[in-house]
């Protein structure tokens, strides 16, 4: 990458475009050698799924600390290593966040408002607050953490071992990790495996008060903002939960300028998952974009 291109990207303090983020070690990037490994997959070898194999090689290549792989996040700011268990779906959270660019929200029409809403509280010196609830490895907190480097993120996770990796993935960063279930309601909840692997694990209220705890995005809201904070984005992927999250206690969503949210019907037919949400937007004046797996939910008084 040019010095010029890093220089372009990196105009304000507190926006990093992901054209200055580079990912070393990895095939992930879309330079020759990459497309025509993925045309010779495709044409010749026949696979769907041409990318499916490109971290899995990584895998066998680089050396494994405690049974993990490693790439290289480069950015302006900071370098970070990002861990990964091989030959699961951490692979393919990967490819989502940092080949697919499924957080970034440049790529909005709604881009410049969103931006002149963020330099505008930056010259107030406040700083945003981005929440990732269902934030699995970290990838995506790691991507927000790179992207708005003046922000606090709260990431959530509430199965264990995803939890460790999210917590060795964004050590070092301006960021809490709290491992609970987001509800709408304080209480307790246990983790369900789904077996759809380590992206797929589903949370469920429950009466025990041995379980895990139950965290409310306006509780956080109530602890966090205050004059330095302002609410920022709110990221929501938690595998059907958002059918009651958004049954009640829905204030905080007045007061988040971007929701991003992966409904989940086609994973739960005929329960009515996305209803609750959609009735929330729906008394609103918010943009509603569909692109890829998310929803973005964008105020617009922004």
């Amino acid at each position: 990458m040019s010095s010029e291109s890093v220089k372009t990207a990196t105009q304000t303090d507190y926006f990093i475009d992901r054209s200055a983020m580079e990912i070393k070690e990895c095939a992930l990037e879309s330079g020759i050698p990459c497309r025509v490994e993925k045309k010779f997959r495709t044409v010749i070898l026949r696979q769907s799924d041409p990318d499916c194999l490109l971290l899995k090689r990584l895998a066998g290549t680089r050396v494994r600390e405690n049974g993990l792989v490693r790439i290289t996040l480069q950015a302006p700011k900071a370098n970070r290593y990002l861990y990964f268990r091989p030959g699961t779906s951490d692979e393919s959270v990967i490819r989502q966040i940092f080949q697919a660019w499924h957080y970034d929200i440049a790529r909005l029409r709604r881009w410049s408002s969103i931006r002149g809403f963020l330099e505008n509280h930056h010259l107030k010196g406040r700083r945003p607050l981005i929440i990732d609830a269902g934030a699995n490895i970290g990838a995506t907190s790691v991507f927000f953490a790179m992207t708005f480097p003046t922000a606090l993120v709260v990431a959530i996770e509430p199965e264990e071992h995803n939890f460790d990796l999210l917590s060795k993935n964004t050590e070092g960063l301006d960021r809490s990790c709290i491992r609970a279930a987001l509800a709408s309601e304080p209480g307790c909840a246990v983790v369900l495996d789904s077996g759809s692997g380590n992206w797929g694990f589903r949370t469920q209220r429950s009466e025990s008060d041995n379980g895990l705890p139950c965290i409310t995005l306006n509780s956080l809201y109530d602890q966090i903002l205050s004059r330095e904070f302002f609410p920022f984005i709110v990221k929501i992927d938690i595998e059907g939960a958002e059918q009651e999250l958004f049954t009640r206690n829905t204030d905080w969503i007045r007061n988040t300028p971007v929701i991003i949210v992966e409904l989940h019907d086609w994973l739960l037919p005929k329960q009515g998952s996305a209803l609750p949400f959609l009735q929330c937007i729906s008394r609103l004046d918010r943009d509603f974009v569909h692109l890829g797996e998310n929803i973005f939910s964008i105020d617009n008084a922004i």
